[in-house]
């Protein structure tokens, strides 16, 4: 797999993957394009990862880390070993489609006005139904992959912008993070990916997606069901942290009451599904880390970017492109969140195709 000069660094976290691991790197070892490196960044695993990568595959790099640091320190620990032109991020519980990273690079070859590049993300175990078209994200502060659980049913066949890419597959060109830097680490997991991109925005950086380069993705295959104690916790600290460090203070005091709806939101999430004191652990975990928000939000304003106006048209574009999907889906399913409707013809500005 690997190159002496590759012209992709392939990046892969791993916490006690070592049963989704065989899948990914078979279906990187038949990709038509081969000028790449593979590094795995093992996070403590205790399942025989590391001792089994090095037995299968030898020719993968690795990088131990005697404990869980978490996916930004992971995939950071990666980008700084890397060389490459570009970096492909991957989640360990992904199948690329062989011509996946050709049709990514020749993309980005082709696009130079792009920095990031999201491949379309399907449901490794329904192939017919999207898992990702791009990133979006609710003002609130969480990111949305644009299309999931939708039927790809040719709507999402169009290369076009996108507000940011999901970090468990994407393409950047290295100048990204020279210009953004790299992830948060205090993130430890989740929602790193929506504050890069919202850095990235404000900073005018651009997001392609790429229908042609397709990835399979499982989902939720390290952390355990969709919602449980250690992502309500985990989720509930990283949105405060997402919307203090990004938003200009005429935009947190212009946005306050409707960044306070969705948060309400997300807290009669957690009651209803008995996560209230993961809920508070999150918000208790974020006041410990104010004092070092502050720090970073300071660090981060500091750097001139994209008009205000311009960046907050972003933001709700997104934030429209989300609410549409997710009706979308509703509307075919017979079932329309009407609290979500009104929410969109109240603060989006387009009333919603109904």
């Amino acid at each position: 797999m690997n190159s002496s000069h590759p012209l992709v660094s392939i990046i892969i976290p791993n916490w006690n993957g070592k049963h989704l691991l065989k899948s990914c790197l078979r279906s990187i070892g038949h990709q038509t394009f081969q000028n790449f490196s593979v590094t795995v960044v093992d996070n403590g695993s205790t399942d025989g990862s590391v001792s089994w990568l090095r037995t299968r595959y030898s020719d993968v790099g690795l990088v131990e880390f005697a404990e869980n640091r978490g996916f930004g320190a992971g995939v950071n620990a990666g980008i700084r070993l890397s060389s490459s032109p570009f970096i492909f991020l991957l989640n360990n519980d992904t199948e690329l489609d062989a011509d996946c990273l050709d049709e990514l690079v020749q993309t980005a070859m082709t696009w130079s006005g792009f920095d990031s590049f999201a491949p379309k993300m399907l449901n490794y175990f329904d192939r017919s139904l999207m898992d990702g078209a791009g990133d979006g994200m609710f003002r609130g502060g969480a990111g949305y992959r644009l299309g999931t659980f939708e039927v790809d049913d040719g709507r999402f066949d169009g290369v076009k912008p996108v507000f940011g890419c999901c970090a468990g597959a994407a393409l950047y060109r290295r100048i990204f993070f020279e210009k953004t830097g790299l992830f948060d680490e205090d993130f430890f997991a989740y929602l790193e990916d929506v504050d890069l991109n919202l850095h990235a925005c404000r900073l005018g950086l651009h997001c392609l997606y790429v229908p042609s380069a397709r990835v399979f993705h499982m989902g939720s295959m390290t952390s355990g069901s969709r919602l449980n104690p250690f992502i309500v916790r985990l989720t509930t600290r990283n949105l405060l942290q997402v919307v203090a460090k990004n938003y200009p203070l005429s935009i947190l005091l212009t946005q306050f009451p409707v960044i306070l709806i969705y948060h309400l939101w997300w807290l009669s999430v957690c009651i209803s599904n008995r996560l209230t004191y993961a809920y508070l652990m999150g918000i208790l975990g974020g006041m410990k880390q104010l004092t070092a928000w502050i720090c970073k939000r300071r660090k981060r304003l500091s750097v001139n970017g994209i008009a205000k106006p311009a960046f907050w048209s972003a933001v709700i574009e997104s934030e429209r492109d989300v609410m549409e999907s997710i009706l979308r889906r509703r509307r075919k399913a017979g079932r329309i969140i009407w609290p979500l409707v009104l929410y969109m013809r109240l603060f989006t500005g387009v009333p919603p195709c109904l």
